[in-house]
């Protein structure tokens, strides 16, 4: 791999995951889900418009019914949406079946048993239409199906039309916010997602009453009855039989796939166990075979995955630090996302890679709610007061560096530098602030105090003097000199607000805690250590400082000398209560 190469790759992977080409993405499985999901969602959205338009009149509402009809009951309209009914189900049973665990999202949750809800409402209906159409020549138009729905079934039908559409927006939802833009326009197809089924219930209303009114003299519901062929009371039994043997079937096949699910969690605890590392997060034991993604779920790691596990973007990566041959190999459909981002040959989607053996992996990507961020912007962009411990973070000797080798050179160096010390700092809980030259600066925050930042930052400066080490041998014939880091580390009250002019302005953090830590940076080059943190930082850590070497400073800006702690190598004082993961994600 040429140096060039690597740093083309490293700035595509910042620039996002190149969503747009990634939504049809995934396995053959996995596309056909989406294909029949698609078609089915068609289907639906055609027929609730169909159905707004009694809001107009019956004579409409027929005339669209007929166009559509001419569609979805021809043999080729038919076929593809049997079809995309029984493989969307199918797939969906074979997906239960197959899963390690019961660990999902929410949201999955929810559009799981919306899923299983739906055939016990809509086999029904499918038997009384298209069934009583195609075994006794039923004509099950508008003004029939009305005539049998309202009112007796009015809230089922209501329901079922409820049910299917939030599980099909559900689904649009979570596969198009992958798609570039979709957040311009996402707020204009939630007034559509809400107005269709209103829309549609509306205009069920209206007709239903209608109907009912004039079916309600018995010569024009018998004239109904002669021209649509209802079904006499021998067939109205059978179409009740096969009302009852749909429902049966299904949810047979539905306990069928659970009973699958249930052996397979029950044979996976008799399994050997193999263990999962995660930088400077915990170590999981696992049975081999599963996803790194469900082996996260499983273990209340947070784990992003914005597609849900689907291959579709690439958010759940992760890099192997170790363990990688032991991974399963990479499918076609993780093989075009890593493509896509211009992923390193030690990076894998966790949603794809099952481990055979130990292995021990670096997320990439924070897990952390864009909604949870736009909510902190706009609390923080007229200024609040937060406590922070800070961390500043500067490359020694880097400047040398620079001066020696050849532009490209230095920008591939520093980017590897900064994903290294960057992924350290996150997985200890904190963020990157911004990059200052050759150096960063990093905030950490917690629910409890700053006790628990104190706590996580100490454990970032020594997940960061163990990142060099890799670091170093990774890059020992690109630097000739191993790098060094001077770190300066200091908690206390900060103001967060949005600072600037124009398209310039930011929201970043402001006060005498950022000046004190880069004064400590500075105190821990000159004094030819790895890290300065002051004295009441490390004691709200929880560690004692009586065998520590501590000393007096006067540090510019602050009034009265300080007590810092020196610390050689950063690793020899990673202790204290453990911080809230991700705490210090806004």
């Amino acid at each position: 791999m040429t140096r060039t190469g690597a740093m083309v790759r490293e700035r595509h992977g910042g620039r996002g995951d190149g969503a747009g080409g990634l939504l049809l993405h995934g396995s053959v499985t996995q596309r056909l889900r989406l294909l029949s999901g698609l078609v089915l969602f068609a289907f639906a959205l055609t027929h609730f418009l169909n159905t707004a338009l009694g809001i107009v009149s019956l004579e409409v509402m027929i005339a669209a019914q007929n166009w559509r009809v001419a569609v979805t009951r021809s043999l080729p309209g038919s076929i593809v949406l049997g079809l995309a009914l029984v493989v969307h189900a199918g797939l969906a049973l074979v997906k239960v079946a197959g899963r390690g665990n019961l660990a999902l999202k929410p949201w999955e949750w929810l559009q799981v048993g919306l899923g299983l809800a739906i055939p016990f409402l809509l086999l029904p209906h499918i038997v009384g239409t298209r069934f009583a159409a195609t075994a006794f020549g039923v004509d099950d138009d508008y003004v029939y199906e009305l005539t049998r729905l309202w009112p007796a079934s009015a809230v089922n039908q209501s329901l079922l039309l409820l049910i299917v559409w939030i599980h099909g927006c559900l689904g649009m939802h979570f596969w198009l916010r992958l798609a570039p833009g979709y957040g311009r326009i996402a707020p204009f197809l939630l007034v559509g997602a809400v107005l269709v089924p209103v829309l549609a219930l509306t205009g069920f209303l209206v007709q239903g009453r209608d109907v009912a009114e004039a079916m309600s003299d018995p010569a024009t519901l018998a004239a109904l009855k002669e021209r649509t062929q209802w079904p006499t009371a021998a067939a109205e039994d059978r179409l009740e039989g096969w009302r009852q043997q749909a429902r049966f079937g299904f949810y047979a096949l539905v306990a069928a796939a659970l009973a699958v699910l249930a052996a397979r969690m029950a044979w996976s605890r008799t399994r050997r166990r193999i263990p999962v590392q995660y930088f400077a997060g915990p170590r999981v034991l696992t049975v081999p075979g599963r996803t790194l993604l469900e082996i996260s779920r499983a273990n209340a790691v947070p784990h992003l995955a914005v597609c849900g596990g689907r291959a579709r973007c690439s958010t759940c990566r992760v890099r192997v630090l170790d363990g990688l041959a032991g991974l399963s190999p990479p499918a076609e459909a993780e093989r075009r996302t890593l493509r896509a981002i211009g992923a390193d040959p030690d990076v894998r989607l966790a949603c794809q890679a099952r481990p055979w053996r130990a292995a021990t992996v670096l997320r990439l990507l924070p897990d952390q709610r864009l909604a949870d961020m736009r909510e902190a912007a706009r609390s923080e962009a007229t200024g609040v007061e937060r406590t922070f411990a800070v961390l500043f973070v500067d490359i020694r000797g880097f400047t040398r560096l620079s001066e020696e080798k050849l532009p490209y050179d230095v920008v591939f160096i520093l980017n590897r530098v900064f994903q290294t010390l960057g992924g350290a700092i996150e997985q200890s809980g904190g963020r990157i602030e911004k990059y200052i030259g050759d150096g960063l600066l990093a905030l950490f925050e917690d629910t409890r105090g700053v006790g628990g930042a104190s706590a996580a930052a100490l454990r970032a400066a020594a997940a960061v003097d163990r990142a060099l080490d890799r670091l170093n041998a990774d890059l020992e014939p690109e630097l000739g000199a191993p790098l060094a880091v001077a770190m300066g580390l200091h908690a206390g009250p900060l103001i967060v607000g949005k600072i600037g002019w124009g398209a310039a302005a930011s929201i970043t953090v402001i006060g005498p805690t950022v000046n004190v830590a880069s004064r400590l940076e500075a105190i821990a080059k000159s004094e030819n250590v790895q890290l300065a943190v002051s004295q009441p930082t490390v004691e709200a850590a929880g560690i004692a400082t009586a065998d520590l070497d501590v000393r007096r400073f006067e540090v510019k800006g602050v009034a009265a000398a300080m007590d810092i702690v020196l610390v050689g190598a950063a690793r020899h004082v990673e202790r204290g209560p453990a911080a809230s993961p991700g705490a210090a994600q806004r």
